[in-house]
């Protein structure tokens, strides 16, 4: 270990012992059943040795109840400052420093490289500490947003409406537009931008109707603006008085409390306010390490056992943010520890109010993903795929090409997933179906538009159901409004492949290297796709889906290529699943390979497929747009967290959380943690994860924009 050394004292003693030069710090590393007897004598041979040891850190394999009693305890008796991490602390940081990943590069990953063909497939990158007991938590809310199931972030959507509105008032000509309020919420909760854009209309209106309780936001037509009525302005300032209060209070049940700690002289008031500063800068930094489990034990029933979850690491974290080292860092340790062992266990009623306040703001950012350890497991989640990505998502991309990068949705979360590692697969026959459809549009726009295309207004373009020939009549449109030089058909479908050539293979190849260079596709050709599937399964599938589909009016050779297309694909995916290992439940992020498309009236001919494979094979497009394309980058999202916690922001979002609403997801997650254990947690994740990405009945806020092409 960098830095340390044993010091010629290791002889003497039975484990690994360093120290860190010149600094009186140690660490021991020991696999001893009885850390305390343990401690005492390495602290006793150290002195023996001429050392003055001022720390020691004790790293055990062994799982231990009660770490802070015991620190706290040898800590006073040995006059050394002790910090143990036993094996619940390693089991949930071993993969969270980029030290400890290179350690097992270095000193394990040769010996353990012969496990690399055992379920190879599964062995995926690791999020730091996989919080699958949460992650369980949050998938189980989302599947529960079906038809019918929305109303628990409807009434989240409504929390943070009126807490926008905060701070309006008619009388002094301060209201906000929807646009306005959409801006507030968003910038200070980022990960809400998709689901919250989607539903601030509907959910306004409804709250300025005239319902139970009466109306609970006012619109202004002369102004175009909203406010809080009277009364709700009138008890969100008593509220805000009330909570500022309520903090002052708790900083003094603190500071109380550090004056009668025998540790601290009485008139040490330097040392007592950064005692107290620390102590809320572990309560904010646990909930963004451990929101849930905090907010399960402070939501705990009456004689129920349930501990709280270790914080000796997040203090040591926030003892170290602020400079602090050496003797006044122990001291203000053990301190912090007695105090903070009172605020949970022993609490008064303001700490009671404090934390439950926060608890709810802690679950309302959770339900709306703007929880680090979600961003991270979807943002994870990208580079985990193999997709066979569908003809109709391709042309609805291609259909993009002209609008601002920032419109461009389709397109930018295809690209997306390839930079993010995942593999985008174009087939053989799914580039025929993109070339058909470039020919078949190009001879409807020739017959049925060009000679009409100079009247074309934005009304009737809306109405073509080309989309390729609509994207193109609103493209033309809005360059001759800003006086761009005139946009011919030829230019726009000659972005893409050579129009004079386009009924030649010519045209088929250079869109194929088009899409190629364009999304980073994997090309796979038909000999690759039929691999390994069964002639006659193949054969039965495609006459299935054909009379599924019941495409009246179409010629029957194109509909029985379409339908062994698509017969081929399915197939495809759950062949690949077998070559790659796949297994349900094996993988946190849910399968790798499936086809990304819109085409749901194949699944009505599948049913007895997906029964006898045990899983589904098509992801639904809209879970890329929501889950994945739109995730705020991770600094955005730990700037939200550091902007609401360490603030009175924190107590007054937690006002504005919906009491029915907190409940029942404190509720889902005592079943999860009650009666799963960690590995069980793990099994229900990778299944949770792979119905939400194939989840078609799954209500969506904007889910019309992937209507079919």
């Amino acid at each position: 270990m960098g830095g340390f050394h044993d010091g010629g004292a290791d002889g003497a003693l039975d484990d690994r012992l360093f120290e860190a030069a010149g600094t009186q710090k140690f660490m021991q590393a020991s696999i001893s059943a009885e850390p305390k007897a343990k401690i005492r004598k390495t602290l006793k041979r150290l002195r023996e040795f001429g050392r003055d040891p001022k720390s020691l850190m004790y790293a055990t394999s062994q799982k231990l109840p009660l770490i802070d009693q015991i620190q706290e305890e040898l800590s006073d008796e040995l006059d050394c400052r002790i910090v143990i991490r036993d094996g619940h602390y390693f089991q949930h940081q071993i993969n969270g420093t980029p030290g400890a990943l290179q350690a097992y590069k270095s000193y394990v990953a040769g010996a353990a490289s012969y496990l690399d063909g055992v379920g190879a497939a599964d062995t995926i990158p690791a999020i730091q500490g996989l919080p699958a007991k949460t992650l369980c938590v949050f998938l189980g809310q989302e599947l529960d947003r079906r038809r019918g199931k929305s109303d628990l972030l409807e009434a989240v959507a409504d929390s943070l409406i009126l807490w926008s509105l905060e701070g309006t008032d008619p009388d002094k000509g301060v209201f906000l537009t929807l646009k306005e309020i959409e801006a507030r919420v968003i910038e200070a909760l980022p990960s809400a931008k998709t689901f919250f854009k989607g539903v601030l209309p509907n959910r306004v209106s409804e709250l300025i109707s005239k319902g139970d309780g009466g109306r609970k936001v006012n619109f202004h037509k002369k102004e175009n603006g909203y406010c809080l009525p009277f009364e709700t302005r009138k008890r969100i300032r008593e509220e805000n008085v009330e909570d500022e209060a309520l903090k002052l209070q708790v900083s003094e049940i603190f500071r109380n409390r550090a004056s009668e700690n025998a540790s601290l002289a009485t008139d040490n008031s330097s040392l007592i306010e950064q005692c107290i500063a620390i102590c809320h800068d572990v309560i904010h930094k646990s909930y963004h390490a451990q929101g849930l489990e905090i907010a399960l034990f402070l939501e705990r029933e009456e004689g129920s056992d349930s501990d709280l979850p270790s914080i000796n690491d997040v203090l040591d974290q926030a003892i170290s943010e602020r400079g602090l080292a050496g003797k006044d860092a122990g001291l203000i340790a053990q301190v912090c520890l007695s105090i903070l062992r009172g605020t949970y266990y022993n609490s008064t009623k303001e700490e009671r109010r404090y934390l439950r306040k926060l608890s709810r703001t802690y679950v309302l950012l959770f339900m709306l993903k703007n929880e680090p350890r979600v961003v991270e497991y979807f943002r994870s989640m990208t580079s985990n795929f193999n997709l066979y990505v569908g003809a109709d998502l391709i042309v609805r991309a291609l259909s993009e090409h002209l609008l601002s990068k920032n419109d461009q949705m389709t397109k930018n979360a295809l690209k997306l997933l390839k930079a993010a590692g995942s593999q985008l697969i174009l087939t053989d026959k799914t580039l025929d179906e993109v070339w058909h459809h470039f020919r078949t549009t190009h001879l409807e726009f020739i017959n049925n538009y060009q000679d009409v295309q100079n009247y074309m207004t934005f009304s009737l373009a809306s109405q073509i159901d080309r989309i390729l020939i609509r994207a193109f009549f609103y493209a033309k449109i809005e360059r001759a409004s800003r006086k761009k030089e005139p946009f011919g058909w030829a230019n726009y479908l000659g972005q893409f492949l050579t129009v004079t050539e386009i009924a030649r293979d010519t045209a088929r190849g250079e869109l194929r290297e088009y899409l190629i260079h364009e999304f980073g596709f994997t090309f796979e050709d038909e000999k690759a796709m039929l691999s390994g599937i069964d002639p006659e399964q193949l054969y039965e599938l495609a006459a299935t889906i054909q009379k599924t589909r019941n495409k009246k009016g179409r010629d029957e050779a194109s509909e029985e290529i379409l339908c062994r297309n698509a017969a081929l694909t399915v197939l495809r995916v759950y062949q690949r699943r077998k070559i790659e290992g796949e297994r349900s439940g094996g993988n946190p992020y849910g399968f790798k390979t499936w086809w990304l498309t819109q085409q749901t009236r194949v699944q009505n001919a599948t049913g007895p497929l997906i029964a006898k494979e045990g899983s589904r094979y098509m992801m639904r497009p809209e879970f890329v747009l929501h889950f994945l394309a739109a995730l705020p980058s991770a600094k955005a999202v730990q700037t939200s967290y550091d902007r609401i916690f360490p603030t009175i922001l924190g107590v007054k979002l937690g006002n504005r959380m919906d009491e029915s609403a907190f409940k029942r997801i404190i509720s889902k997650a005592r079943e999860v943690y009650d009666d799963v254990d960690h590995s069980r947690a793990k099994v229900l994740l990778a299944n949770a994860s792979a119905q939400l990405q194939s989840d078609f009945l799954k209500r969506y806020e904007d889910s019309s924009f992937f209507s079919k092409v």
